[in-house]
């Protein structure tokens, strides 16, 4: 991460370990796609308010975990009680009964919330930062104007409890203070793998784009929910600023890389191993 781009501390003060536990070629990663189980939530958050949309959409609860340059990054954290944000009638009608939490994921691989070396937060939302405070050793990376936007009490009132848990806020500023770093705009955060400020569904929403040996891959956050979104230019319902999430929509699509979205219960059809890059 280059030290003029990050806050709070000059990020050249603490240098990435290079460990041996992974073996991908140094610049590319592997990438591997986790998930806590599907959901359900409204047609008029996955789309916006111009284009119909049904009553209830089944979507997907993913995040993402990079191994490569001798370092495990995870993107978003994922939630462990997801069914617990759905309705009866939503659980009822997609045959949602089971949930898997994030440590039972990382478990699946090997691993535990403790071999992660960095994780990077694409907004705060809580089903993408919830699980934050598992991660005792992992440096954060977190957009400055996200972070700034979540913490100014003049904007309580578009910050309900139930989607930003204020308790891992508190963990942010305080035992987790040191770990933290803010980045502003585009950012390499190691070879081969940088984070794009975006803003269009939260202020501070960054994306993720990594390179691997299948060309590069890019983690929208919640600027893609669905495939649809970026591949028909559908806005998202629940945006911060429309234009900039278009205009993230149309650089996404210019980049010509895999795009793997978080809420997309197709992309285990699209990448039935669930991972891309060797």
């Amino acid at each position: 991460m280059h030290p003029t781009h990050a806050a709070g501390r000059v990020a050249d003060e603490h240098r990435y370990d290079e460990g041996s536990h992974v073996s991908a070629p140094a610049g590319t990663y592997t990438v591997t796609i986790l998930n806590n189980g599907d959901w359900a939530t409204h047609g008029t958050v996955m789309y916006d308010n111009a284009y119909p949309s049904p009553k209830h959409v089944k979507i997907a609860m993913n995040f993402f975990l990079l191994e490569g340059g001798g370092q495990r990054i995870l993107v978003d954290t994922g939630i462990d009680n997801a069914l617990d944000y759905t309705t009866p009638e939503q659980r009822e009608e997609f045959g949602l009964t089971t949930h898997r939490t994030t440590v039972a994921a990382l478990a699946e691989h090997g691993l535990t919330p403790d071999d992660i070396d960095i994780l990077i937060i694409t907004h705060l939302h809580f089903d993408h930062y919830v699980n934050a405070p598992l991660f005792n050793r992992a440096r954060i990376v977190l957009n400055r104007r996200e972070y700034q936007h979540v913490l100014l009490p003049e904007n309580r009132v578009v910050l309900p409890r139930n989607s930003y848990p204020r308790e891992v806020f508190a963990w942010l500023v305080d035992e987790a203070w040191d770990r933290v770093d803010l980045v502003d705009g585009e950012v390499e955060v190691r070879p081969g793998l940088r984070v794009i400020w975006t803003g269009g569904h939260t202020p501070g929403h960054q994306i993720v784009v990594a390179d691997t040996t299948a060309g590069p891959v890019v983690i929208p956050g919640d600027e893609v929910y669905l495939y649809e979104h970026v591949e028909s230019l559908i806005p998202i319902g629940n945006h911060y600023d429309l234009l900039r999430h278009v205009e993230t929509l149309r650089r996404i699509r210019a980049l010509g890389a895999t795009v793997l979205p978080a809420h997309d219960i197709r992309i285990r059809d699209r990448h039935p191993s669930l991972r891309i890059g060797d």
